[in-house]
């Protein structure tokens, strides 16, 4: 993660430091997390809706040929301003870290991400995105060609 620039290291003293916790997978791996429960009650979350299903279905009549967008890691593609990214400092058995990006962990980040992607898509008619998912469908293969 360093060096995909999602994190960094940090040598000076920050506001808050969060620990990391160790999460069993499913097929037997175990995920690395960083615990951000006690800096999430201190987040101000700007409260976008996330749609429901219900929404997307009634825009879908006449629909025939779907696609289906997946953005890959889509909240670290969000950069944090510095300061912001010395609140998300975590601390490992190699030292501490901070967020350069925006951090799955984040209890505001799905609002956040989904305002983005929504804004983005604005506009484009036969899209409809749900957090890091985007949605295409068409009438016609000339449409989807388009």
């Amino acid at each position: 993660m360093v060096e995909e620039k999602v994190i960094t290291p940090v040598l000076k003293p920050t506001e808050w430091c969060a620990p990391v916790v160790i999460v069993p997978k499913s097929h037997g791996n175990v995920r690395i997390c960083v615990d951000l429960i006690e800096f999430n009650k201190n987040v101000m979350r700007e409260l976008h809706p996330l749609p429901k299903a219900e929404y997307f279905l009634n825009l879908l009549p006449g629909a025939k040929i779907f696609s289906k967008l997946d953005a890959n890691f889509g909240f670290w593609q969000i950069p944090l301003d510095k300061k912001s990214s010395y609140l998300t400092t975590f601390i490992t058995l190699f030292g501490r870290f901070r967020f350069q990006r925006l951090p799955f962990s984040i209890s505001s980040a799905p609002e956040h991400f989904q305002r983005r992607m929504s804004q983005m898509l604005e506009g484009i008619p036969g899209t409809i995105c749900h957090m890091d998912d985007i949605l295409i469908w068409v009438s016609t293969q000339e449409e989807l060609d388009q």
